[in-house]
């Protein structure tokens, strides 16, 4: 504990040197990743496995495949040859990250040390200009270097005279730098949070000065680019304070184009960010430039970004997202396709979508105060997010299928999580181990906001006052969150005056699945509301205030604050507009959406009837070693009554290939029947 209070003084140290707070523009501020420890039963033994685990697995597979090989060719320390591959280097520093958000729940000595190894060799090889892409920095007379008729070499370029060259006329040539960026500033800040070293931070510091140095408002203009650097640069400004970070920042944000070619309607995603109003493009690069686009809106209040950002907001949550979060409707290049035009069986949804879904959400939540977009952000972690990496830690999807049978299933586009490391794998991890970065916030006002249902212990400040808690909860499998007020350094025996505020999930404040979606609830007869108990009294319920439930007094050491949250199963509806939707149901319970697997059922899952009459019962079972709990009742399998069993979805394709229906057919007479299409996955997510 005393490790965990250093931490926490040492935090409040970095942010006095910053010397104001880098968003006035923002209704609330993060309670900072390194403040929040999580100790539940259900995000702590995933984050374990992902640290023992993945991480190990990932960074093994990174050398086999000489993506950190390559720093140390460039900083020769190895002879051999550079490895191209698809913005090789971003899969390193993403897992930096990864484990550096790891790091504040498991101090793990052995991946500490394998981190540190890695960032020495990332400051070795970075130029002294401050630039840094191993594919960009060896001459073609380096013996290390490929051939000029490489394919690999025609299609991205190489060398020294390629750095900060990629024009949307010659995409892909050149791309993916400012991608790469990106991904080390963020790794790199989130690695000096966590353990308070500014090794890697500076390896950050001196490439975004390099770009800073390269680009003006011309050249932004002009340059083609996967987006990322936005987030990276606000990160750093965070930390640092310096101001011409979140200028460019801005600039990047607004005048950077993310189109491609191959994009639908591109001239209108070419165009400056503040003139677009309609999601169009890769599923993934949207999401990135609009989460580094609401981030700078904080810090400037800029109200041009604001008003296209929610324009953007409503177009992709209204029309363009599945009932499970997913992007991306299988249009080809991995892209959104038209307004409610949702296709079941094609689905593309991938993983880093609804990643980047999630980290925009959680910063409009932070820019505007309103629950709904952490309710967005809850709906990603709980059923993408999760889904996105197999139970033992080894295997990725690429797509979240929401429908599929068993047939031509072999890989991570079409249904089998495999072991691999592209941009999925890389970035999956670090959702799961940094999930406390989007969990608490406070305003200006005294007030604490709780926007994630997690156990924790936290360590935090509010209005220059230490304050400390713990949460214990069994959260998502039962409605409960027990929130303890503990002493701290300086002593609560006067008590801190502030208000709690606790989001209220739409799944019991309203009438839809996800705000603002064409997805929407049927009334149920089981109660669907919530109880608040202080040091064991019941509370009255008030009005909320854009979603939260404010709770006002002077807290003190060993008060306990209980919400209870109903959770009866909810029949989820589509409107008519997404019409691949009509005469189909979707089972929710709690945050989690369920789905039928055949390994279960002796029926074919994806045929099968379940009528509105239907009674549902809840069941506890551990599937492929979780604890979980399951659906159960009957339905109809050729008009003959059959029972059934739902899990989570993010549990499914645990137990080999089988089929698996998340959104079941409720009335025969209107379903529509889809063909499911050959899939061609881009790789530039």
């Amino acid at each position: 504990m005393m490790r965990y209070w250093l931490l926490f003084v040492g935090l409040l140290t970095g942010f006095v040197a910053l010397g104001q707070n880098p968003y006035p523009h923002s209704a609330l501020q993060e309670v900072p990743f390194e403040q929040v420890k999580i100790v539940d039963s259900f995000w702590l033994p995933k984050i374990r496995t992902i640290q023992t685990v993945t991480l190990p697995l990932l960074f093994d597979l990174a050398e086999k495949q000489g993506k950190i090989d390559n720093f140390r060719i460039v900083a020769g320390r190895k002879k051999g040859k550079i490895r191209l591959y698809n913005a090789a280097d971003s899969d390193v520093y993403k897992l930096l990250e990864d484990a550096a958000y790891s790091l504040v729940h498991y101090p793990d000595k052995t991946l500490l040390a394998r981190v540190d190894s890695i960032i020495g060799l990332l400051a070795a090889a970075q130029a002294p200009d401050g630039y840094l892409n191993t594919q960009y920095m060896l001459p073609f007379s380096d013996p290390a270097s490929p051939a000029p008729t490489d394919q690999k070499v025609k299609t991205f370029g190489y060398g020294p005279d390629v750095q900060w060259k990629s024009l949307y006329s010659e995409w892909p040539f050149g791309y993916s730098q400012l991608y790469s960026a990106g991904h080390l500033i963020e790794a790199a800040v989130a690695h000096y949070r966590a353990t308070r070293s500014r090794t890697f931070l500076n390896v950050a510091i001196r490439l975004a000065d390099n770009i800073v140095r390269h680009f003006d408002r011309t050249k932004i203009e002009a340059y083609g680019e996967h987006p990322e650097v936005e987030i990276g640069l606000m990160k750093l400004y965070e930390v640092t304070g310096t101001a011409t970070y979140l200028t460019y920042a801005d600039l990047f944000s607004r005048y950077v184009k993310f189109t491609r070619p191959v994009d639908l309607d591109g001239s209108k995603n070419s165009r400056p960010l503040v003139d677009q109003r309609e999601a169009i493009g890769h599923c993934v690069r949207t999401a990135y430039i609009y989460s580094g686009a609401t981030s700078v809106v904080r810090a400037t209040g800029a109200a041009d970004l604001q008003f296209a950002l929610g324009s953007l907001w409503r177009n992709v949550v209204g029309s363009k997202m599945y009932v499970h979060g997913g992007t991306g409707n299988g249009t080809k290049a991995e892209q959104h396709g038209h307004p409610y035009d949702l296709p079941i069986l094609n689905t593309y949804s991938e993983c880093c979508a609804s990643i980047a879904q999630g980290q925009w959400n959680h910063q409009l939540n932070l820019l505007h105060r309103d629950a709904r977009y952490a309710d967005v952000v809850e709906i990603e972690a709980y059923n993408n997010a999760l889904a996105s990496i197999s139970a033992d830690g080894e295997g990725f999807f690429y797509s979240n299928k929401l429908n599929i049978d068993s047939l031509g299933r072999k890989n991570e586009q079409s249904g089998v999580r495999r072991t691999y490391l592209f941009c999925c794998p890389s970035k999956v991890p670090g959702f799961l181990t940094g999930f406390n970065r989007w969990t608490y916030a406070h305003d200006v006002k005294n007030g604490l906001y709780i926007n994630q249902f997690i156990g924790s212990e936290v360590n935090t400040s509010l209005a220059g006052k230490a304050f400390r808690f713990k949460t214990t909860t069994n959260y998502p499998w039962k409605g409960d969150l027990t929130l303890t007020v503990l002493e701290n350094a300086t002593s609560l025996a006067k008590g801190t005056n502030l208000t709690l505020y606790v989001r209220i999930p739409s799944w019991v404040r309203s009438d839809t699945h996800l705000p603002g979606s064409p997805y929407h609830f049927t009334p149920t007869a089981q109660p669907h509301g919530y109880s608040v108990l202080v040091n064991g009294k019941p509370v009255k319920i008030t009005a909320l205030e854009q979603g939260y439930l404010a709770l006002s007094r002077t807290w003190k050491a060993g008060d306990v604050l209980i919400i209870r949250f109903d959770l009866p199963v909810r029949r989820v509806y589509t409107s008519d507009s997404v019409q691949a939707n009509t005469g189909r149901v979707a089972l929710l319970r709690g945050p989690l959406l369920f789905g039928l697997e055949g390994v279960d059922n002796g029926f074919d899952v994806l045929r099968f009837k379940l009528p509105k009459t239907s009674l549902i019962q809840v069941a506890n079972r551990k599937i492929s070693g979780v604890d979980a709990v399951v659906l159960m009742g009957t339905g109809l399998d050729r008009q003959k009554t059959v029972p059934f069993t739902a899990i989570p979805y993010f549990l499914w394709q645990n137990r080999g290939v089988h089929p698996f229906s998340t959104l079941l057919i409720e009335d025969e007479s209107k379903i529509k029947n889809e063909v499911k299409q050959t899939e061609k996955v881009n790789t530039n997510g």
